[in-house]
């Protein structure tokens, strides 16, 4: 349980991102904008790393909001990752000169845009069913149960923040030994949720986390469009084994004139990503952000 000033604090928070959500989700059409759709994603994701942060027991209906709000994430995941494919295909495009090249391109940018449709329709289909639980209940003020501990706020602050900083960076070093995609996106996904829950504690800092933000949000960027490079080179595979098992193998070379282009630029990401992380760890992650709090580097006052 929560003393009750941290308490306070989440509600806040949840309240600002709940308020965000019920605006984008408020929009006209969002979900045929390339770019509300993604607004959407996000702030389904903030509002959900707040949720993982209050005490559950004091929320009603806890657990269906935060597996439905999962569920519209997920929902998005598909139509969004293709619109990103689709991006990084048309700037490749434009900056080749080769003819046949860009034929190339074109013929898996014809592929991407059919599949974006197809995802479109079944997400479509799949809001539609999908119905999220009265959010206006988060609104409610939770009862605050022994709301007195022998605890500071910041003191709080920081054990929440913690045991996510260890699950983001502790693996790091590891990381950075050998480029591993699969691992490399859990590992983004857990840095993510240590920006969000820092974003959502910000209030409890005596000292505005500006640089520690601007640092993981760069590391999120990094690994992020790593992701994305990977599973593109994933999809230009499957496609030039298809043209080539077709019988075309004029397409097929071309494809892989591009599988070249995406794989160097995968690398030259991790080598940034690499670079990113010299010296980061969960221990320099507390002599950053605990004296933030007010605390020294063990979490103590």
């Amino acid at each position: 349980m929560h003393p009750a000033e941290l308490a306070i604090l989440l509600h806040r928070s949840l309240e600002l991102r709940l308020a965000r959500l019920q605006e984008l989700l408020g929009r006209e059409d969002w979900s045929e904008d390339m770019e509300q759709l993604h607004q959407v994603r996000v702030g389904a994701r903030r509002l959900g790393a707040v949720l993982d942060l209050v005490d559950p027991e004091i929320y009603p209906g806890h657990k269906a909001q935060r597996r439905a709000l999962k569920e519209l994430v997920d929902t998005l995941g598909l139509p969004r990752e293709l619109d990103v494919h689709a991006g990084i295909l048309r700037t490749y495009l434009a900056g080749t000169q080769r003819v046949a090249h860009a034929a190339s391109i074109e013929h898996v940018l014809v592929l991407v845009d059919r599949g974006r449709a197809k995802a479109r329709r079944n997400m479509a289909k799949s809001l539609k069913r999908l119905r999220l639980p009265d959010l206006e209940r988060l609104l409610e003020v939770p009862a605050l149960l022994e709301p007195f501990q022998l605890t500071t706020l910041q003191e709080s602050a920081w054990a929440c923040l913690e045991p996510r900083a260890e699950a983001a960076l502790g693996g790091l070093a590891a990381l950075t030994e050998r480029e591993n995609p699969s691992a490399m996106h859990k590992t983004r996904v857990r840095i993510k949720k240590l920006r969000y829950a820092v974003e959502a504690l910000e209030a409890a800092f005596l000292v505005p986390p500006e640089a520690c933000l601007k640092d993981l949000r760069n590391l999120q960027t990094l690994l992020g469009d790593h992701h994305d490079m990977a599973v593109l080179e994933d999809l230009l595979w499957t496609t030039e084994a298809g043209l080539r098992t077709g019988g075309h193998g004029t397409l097929g070379e071309g494809i892989l004139d591009l599988l070249g282009e995406v794989a160097e630029d995968r690398r030259a990401l991790f080598g940034r990503f690499v670079q990113a992380t010299q010296g980061l760890d969960p221990s320099t992650f507390a002599a950053t952000v605990c004296p933030l709090l007010g605390l020294d580097a063990g979490g103590s006052p």
